[in-house]
């Protein structure tokens, strides 16, 4: 008879692989039927939660045990929850032979073991913004009357060591205050357009220049990292020098997720852990590190728990398109 819920643990063939390279791998794959209790998208990993319901996989999650092979599903809809060799949407760049656990929205990530901990996501050296602002506010100008329509956004760390930012609009020659007096350092620039004029940001109580951007630029003491993922662990940067300056951080906590800030805060050479975990890191703020500071972002250095693996990769893919994994 046909197992009617995941409950009753009754596995059952389906078909055989028609792949025939994965047919010498793994010659047979199993099912369960079992009934959604709540909306769980195709080719995503499947877990029961600790009320025994049947739903999408969650971040991390310990009771990830197969996958939903067919078209979306709802509450109440009964599919198969398959093992062995299944389609997986990536939500990481994954390939053959890797282990993997559940991201988000039942999404495959790359599991942190002995051979991707420690892994360099970036190097980058300091920039040296001149005259922090230690508790002040900051002001931003042109050099042009021209420039009244672009934005200047100021990324930074506040009087708590806390990350701040604020977007200020241009008014020409004419300074434009931070509404926050607790600016202690700023780690990056950005302006929403070039301008006609040097844009130049400074300290509001003594007028000096923390930093100038001049005609053309729209960015300082900014790197963009293209696939800073970090697993949703805790990523680790080091200098190679003394220092014990600032770093601004944006990231993701979970895939697709609205990135936010957090500051660490450099002791030399010694790897700092970030205060949070996130899913990638998309860019850092290095204004206030020294200029012959060599600055190292870096995987976790410390592996996962070996609970949350859910399977091995048997075909790689790129974040978003289809791996097949071995659950």
């Amino acid at each position: 008879m046909t197992p009617t819920t995941f409950k009753e643990r009754k596995m059952f063939l389906i078909h055989e692989v028609k792949n025939p390279t994965l047919n010498r791998a793994l010659r047979r794959k199993f099912a369960v039927r079992t009934q959604a209790d709540g909306t769980i998208i195709k080719n995503r990993l499947i877990e029961e939660d600790s009320s025994n319901d049947i739903i999408q996989g969650t971040l991390d999650s310990v009771r990830a045990f197969a996958a939903n092979q067919e078209a979306g599903r709802v509450a109440d809809d009964m599919f198969d929850a398959e093992i062995g060799p299944v389609n997986i949407t990536a939500g990481t760049d994954l390939v053959a032979g890797q282990r993997f656990k559940c991201g988000t929205g039942g999404k495959a990530i790359a599991f942190l073991d002995s051979s991707l901990i420690d892994t360099t996501i970036d190097v980058d050296d300091g920039v040296a913004f001149a005259n922090a602002p230690a508790t002040d506010t900051v002001d931003v100008e042109s050099s042009s009357a021209l420039d009244v329509t672009q934005t200047v956004t100021l990324y930074g760390v506040d009087s708590a060591d806390a990350y701040i930012t604020e977007t200020l609009t241009l008014t020409g020659t004419s300074a434009v205050s931070t509404a926050s007096a607790l600016w202690k350092a700023v780690g990056g620039i950005l302006l929403s357009a070039a301008c006609e004029g040097t844009v130049t940001v400074t300290e509001n109580s003594h007028g000096a220049t923390i930093k100038a951007i001049t005609i053309g630029d729209t960015s300082a003491g900014i790197i963009t990292i293209a696939d800073g993922y970090t697993y949703n662990k805790k990523a680790e940067v080091k200098g190679d020098g003394a220092t014990t300056k600032q770093v601004v951080f944006i990231y993701e906590a979970t895939d697709g997720a609205v990135a936010t800030g957090q500051v660490a805060t450099l002791t030399g050479a010694t790897e700092v852990v970030l205060t949070t975990a996130s899913y990638k890191i998309t860019q850092w703020m290095v204004g206030d590190v020294e200029s012959t500071v060599e600055l190292t972002l870096a995987t976790s250095s410390t592996e996962d728990d070996i609970k949350l693996a859910v399977g091995r990769v048997i075909k790689g893919a790129d974040a978003g398109d289809e791996i097949i994994g071995n659950i």
